[in-house]
């Protein structure tokens, strides 16, 4: 009887939510918004502590290393690493960015000037079958308006920096928890365990900390997959374009493997404006930024993503997208990121499901 009770209450708690959701969608997100931004630091020690525990095991179980010092020298590899990207690859994509500011002014006269030639060029060949001034305004306007766009990005780029200051404090503060979190990792399993025993059976509450170590592997086999993927398409992407000599090389590597986190939609954004980009510094090489993307989408779908997306995290294409898609209308570009491990979850407990249903 209690179980069922139990049941009804959890059912009609989610019903509760989803009604709320929809019927009071900005005042549930603006809730929603604040208990996420109150539990920042939590949630960047869950992360830390997910990617840095498989270094962990490795100095703890293969070197021998006792625990306190395999996670100092861990996070110090770790932070060694992102602190040698961050000086190799902003300072370059700083000098782009002024140097794109100083030079939009000039590539916008230079547009203007190829799209008349362009025009001219249909209209002698009795191709054009629009009229010229207005596809000509339409073009100048368009490309003025996001001249304006782009000052504006560049603007609140800096502001979004000072913002970003207390995003770096709660991160700093991540950090401190991800170490109690991974040095006493058998506590707080334990510490689960009888908070599920509250509500079940003793066996349900061992099945419920198992089921926990499999989102984590989930999540872990995911965020590990993707910044490796990302990795080598955005490297491969630079490569093809440093070997043409296209303007703005690193900065459309960066973008492109940053845009490849997201799978699917994130890399058509990134590739949309690095396109726009090259367009207006070299239109006659935005060619080759086809054929990187290409080549980087293709070692991405048929080499590294089969091996390590598909068969650790075991989504299809399809679901993949589904999931994208999703997530990224309710939650934006986090829920565009994490839509696919939440999915693969969602699964296996469907699967786990069937599986009680049919012994």
């Amino acid at each position: 009887m209690k179980k069922g009770y139990l049941h009804l209450f959890i059912v009609g708690l989610l019903l509760i939510l989803i009604q709320t959701f929809f019927q009071y969608n900005e005042a549930f997100n603006s809730i929603v918004g604040q208990m996420v931004s109150s539990v920042t630091p939590f949630i960047y020690a869950i992360f830390i502590a997910i990617l840095v525990s498989p270094l962990v095991k490795i100095f703890e179980n293969k070197v021998k290393m006792k625990r306190s010092w395999a996670i100092g020298i861990s996070l110090m590899i770790v932070f060694l690493v992102i602190i040698e990207l961050v000086l190799i690859i902003v300072p370059n994509i700083i000098n782009s960015v002024t140097d794109l500011i100083d030079k939009f002014p000039t590539m916008l006269t230079s547009l203007s000037s190829n799209t008349e030639h362009l025009i001219d060029f249909l209209k002698e060949k009795d191709l054009l079958f629009f009229d010229p001034k207005e596809i000509e305004n339409n073009l100048i306007k368009f490309t003025r308006t996001n001249l304006g766009n782009f000052k504006n990005l560049a603007f609140g780029l800096g502001a979004g920096v000072l913002r970003s200051l207390m995003g770096v404090i709660n991160f700093f503060i991540g950090v401190f928890i991800s170490l109690y979190l991974m040095y006493s990792k058998e506590y707080f399993m334990e510490f689960l365990e009888n908070v599920f025993l509250l509500f079940t059976t003793k066996s349900k509450a061992k099945y419920g900390v198992d089921f926990v170590r499999k989102v984590n592997d989930v999540f872990l086999k995911y965020i590990l997959g993707r910044i490796l993927t990302s990795a080598v398409v955005g490297f491969l992407v630079f490569l093809v374009l440093f070997i043409a000599k296209v303007p703005y090389a690193l900065l459309s590597g960066v973008m492109v493997g940053i845009g490849n986190m997201i799978p699917y939609v994130g890399s058509i954004v990134a590739g949309t404006i690095a396109t726009f980009l090259i367009l207006l510094a070299a239109p006659l090489k935005v060619v080759y930024l086809f054929i990187a993307i290409g080549v980087g989408q293709a070692v991405d779908g048929f080499i590294i993503g089969p091996k390590i997306m598909e068969e650790s995290v075991g989504m299809s294409s399809f679901w993949t997208i589904v999931a994208v898609m999703v997530c990224g209308s309710f939650f934006g570009p986090l829920g565009m990121f994490l839509g696919v491990p939440v999915f693969v979850i969602i699964k296996f407990i469907y699967l786990e499901c069937l599986k009680k249903r049919s012994e």
